[in-house]
């Protein structure tokens, strides 16, 4: 049988996540297993609905497994982020393939762009741009223009830079898992254009932030969890709000405290202090310590890894172990198969790990803490402690 990985934010699950998995499932006649980001995401903010209901939207729309990412992978770099969740699925031993959306459907092409990334002689390339004082992505993109310009143009797109991550990372694990591209349909990501149905992730979140109807970009599925969420007040309070708790809690810090949290380089933290200091808003904050250098998206991540204590060293291994959020029929015979083949645990009963497993309780319940404060934002908390308690959504 072929089992699938998918890798996602589902950030909500929306119409065009839908297109993707019942393209892949018509493709390669398989079964679905998803890595999904958890209650954060990797642009650095707090999901729109939590994992739970994401997950959920997910096994209902076609998905048989959703395994969730742990924090400190899912709000880092995209080689990080694509590191974690290729590496669970590498670490399953029943993956066959991975599935991905990409502006391209030459997977070909893209995996020749990604060896020429792994080779250690193209970082001397990007270092000679980077010394430059521009962002690393820059740097990796005008080295890549010495080399071939169809490479370099590949990189101008964002999923194909995610595919290209997970490409690298199959490559570095020399991993059997085949990669499988899916042209992206659509809106394109981070655009503001859409079809009658079909809209990026980010256009659907900044319509949902202002009290705009939704439902047309959302499966029936989705939508229905979506309207239930916002019922019982499981949906986020204001973006000032959550910002405004979060600017507080850092300037509590010193510089030295940002330079023991994820992304944040040496001569980084200066930066990222004074910001805090001289801002009243998170915003502005951000805007204040972005440079050519250092983008949006990755002081968010700074911020956002400062706020929920995820510390430096945490990303730099393989994900010690794969927490299921959700399964169905056929994805109770697929942990039935891992459980045999994987290399590392599969959790299903929180309540069983133990302290004495220290590395992993450590994880387990950074990961604990941060969901209680993603739930203190909610307009309706729910209980605090439940990653500890909480069975995967049987379907």
């Amino acid at each position: 049988m072929n089992i699938c990985g998918i890798i996602c934010e589902y950030n909500p699950f929306h119409n065009g996540h839908l297109l993707h998995i019942e393209k892949t499932k018509k493709e390669l006649d398989c079964a679905v297993v998803c890595v999904m980001s958890g209650n954060y995401v990797q642009r650095g903010s707090l999901a729109l609905l939590r994992k739970n209901a994401r997950a959920e939207a997910a096994i209902l729309s076609g998905a048989d497994v959703v395994i969730e990412l742990p924090l400190p992978w899912t709000i880092s770099t995209a080689e990080r982020f694509a590191h974690g969740a290729v590496s669970v699925f590498n670490a399953l031993g029943t993956i066959t393939h991975l599935s991905f959306g990409a502006e391209t459907s030459d997977t070909a092409t893209l995996k020749k762009a990604a060896e020429i990334l792994c080779d250690n002689a193209f970082d001397s390339r990007i270092m000679n741009y980077y010394e430059d004082g521009i962002s690393y992505a820059a740097a990796r993109e005008k080295a890549m223009y010495e080399i071939s310009s169809a490479f370099a143009e590949l990189l101008k797109s964002p999923n194909n830079i995610l595919g290209i991550e997970y490409l690298k990372v199959l490559i570095k694990l020399k991993s059997n898992i085949l990669p499988f591209s899916i042209p992206r349909s659509g809106a394109e990501h981070d655009s503001t254009a859409h079809s009658s149905n079909i809209a990026s992730a980010s256009f659907i979140r900044e319509k949902a932030s202002s009290g705009a109807d939704i439902s047309q970009f959302l499966p029936t599925s989705s939508r229905e969890i979506y309207e239930r969420e916002s019922r019982c007040g499981h949906t986020l309070i204001s973006k000032s709000d959550i910002d405004r708790a979060i600017l507080i809690s850092l300037k509590t810090l010193t510089a030295d405290d940002f330079l023991r949290y994820g992304d944040v380089s040496e001569g980084l933290q200066h930066r990222l202090f004074e910001a805090v200091a001289k801002c009243n808003t998170l915003d502005a904050a951000i805007e204040y310590a972005k440079t050519k250098r250092y983008t949006h998206a990755r002081i968010r991540r700074c911020f956002l890894n400062a706020f929920l204590g995820v510390e430096n060293h945490l990303c730099r291994e393989d994900v010690p172990y794969a927490r299921i959020l959700a399964f169905n029929d056929r994805g109770r015979d697929i942990l039935k198969l891992s459980k045999k083949a994987s290399k590392i645990p599969i959790i299903t009963k929180p309540a069983s790990i133990k302290k004495e497993d220290e590395k992993l309780y450590k994880l387990f319940a950074l990961e604990s803490r941060a969901d209680d404060i993603y739930s203190l934002f909610m307009k309706n908390p729910v209980e605090q402690g439940r990653t500890f308690k909480d069975s995967p959504i049987k379907l």
